[in-house]
């Protein structure tokens, strides 16, 4: 996978060396509350983590997800990118997950930025999608700022909340429509 940089971070391929970086976002329910994971209680459930799902899409060819460096800090405080798609796609949902330590700075916006400008010049999508849900107004925000159009909603049910079903939004930028 390409490097790719915004003005406050380097974007680069997850390896095991970021285990504990990951552990301390992935250790705190708020953050894997929507994601298909459990709630990490040891360093090696992230290490299991980073292998099975990061190195493993990577050994397979697939565009995944980038450890977000703070430049600043020289530290791992989140991943983003597309959700395991081949170089050969023409579409892939962005997701982005942060450390709580580095809500509210606007990163998203910029790595938001950053992954679509690489999915219409260097990948050739013909559009990009993310999926929020209904109590996380930051992430729509971003998707806003960058033009992204909401299309539908719809409800899924999350193993992490009981089983509770929430209310997701599905928001799309075509190729045609992007402007940077």
């Amino acid at each position: 996978m390409e490097i790719l940089e915004t003005i406050h971070c380097i974007l680069r391929p997850i390896t095991l060396d970021d285990t504990q970086d990951l552990f301390e976002y992935y250790s705190i329910p708020a953050v894997v509350k929507y994601l298909p994971i459990k709630v990490h209680k040891s360093i090696s459930d992230t290490r299991r983590f980073i292998k099975s799902y990061f190195i493993n899409n990577y050994q397979k060819g697939k565009v995944s997800h980038y450890a977000v460096v703070l430049k600043t800090q020289n530290k791992v405080i989140g991943n983003v990118g597309f959700n395991n798609i081949y170089p050969t796609d023409k579409n892939g949902e962005i997701g982005i997950c942060i450390n709580p330590d580095y809500w509210g700075h606007n990163l998203s916006f910029e790595l938001a930025q950053v992954l679509v400008d690489y999915a219409f010049k260097k990948l050739n999508f013909d559009y990009v999608y993310a999926i929020t849900y209904d109590d996380n107004i930051y992430s729509k925000s971003a998707l806003v700022q960058l033009r992204f159009i909401y299309e539908s909603n719809f409800k899924k049910r999350i193993k992490n909340l009981n089983n509770k079903i929430v209310k997701c939004n599905k928001f799309v930028l075509y190729k045609e429509n992007y402007t940077k």
